[in-house]
């Protein structure tokens, strides 16, 4: 890879983190503070173990896998209600499939959606998509599953987050 090409890399996750941390904002009020931060994860084998870890990522090549950290406060004193946050998936990455954990709060367990359609609408994996093809010279509508790595978008709908509380989402992605 050329140098040019390597000082690009930052720039164009800078570039897609800022984005990100845009459509996330414009989902939830200023009643809740969001932060995300990206994360190089870097995989390593010793006898036979297998361990991880996460540095920043400011310099990823593709193949290479980023995990996504959402961190959602709640700024008021009161609880909100039905609080959706949002992560879209870069354009330069695709979504690793079962990477998007249940979140486990206050006794409770919401289950990420996904979207397929820029976050126009959002399901519980496997998405299914309706299709028109043609058979024995007729139209006829399929459903077909999409791929994980046809997901744009990953939503929590959390029912309560309460006063002054946070909590932390985490994705990953894989750069193209």
């Amino acid at each position: 890879m050329s140098k040019p090409e390597v000082m690009m890399k930052p720039k164009l996750l800078w570039t897609a983190l800022c984005a990100l941390i845009g459509l996330a904002l414009a989902q939830v009020s200023g009643e809740v503070k969001l932060e995300l931060k990206a994360f190089r994860v870097i995989t390593t084998q010793e006898s036979g173990k297998t361990s991880e870890k996460l540095e920043p990522a400011l310099d990823v090549k593709p193949g290479q896998v980023v995990e996504y950290r959402l961190e959602a406060s709640n700024t008021t004193d009161r609880p909100l209600s039905r609080v959706a946050l949002t992560i879209p998936i870069p354009k330069n990455t695709y979504y690793q499939a079962l990477s998007a954990q249940p979140l486990q709060y206050k006794g409770g367990l919401t289950v990420p959606e996904f979207s397929f359609d820029s976050g126009q609408s959002f399901g519980k994996a496997p998405l299914k998509r309706k299709v028109r093809v043609s058979e024995n010279g007729q139209e006829v509508e399929k459903e077909l599953e999409v791929k994980p790595e046809e997901y744009t978008h990953v939503r929590w709908v959390i029912p309560q987050l309460g006063a002054r509380e946070t909590v932390v989402l985490t994705l990953r992605a894989v750069v193209r």
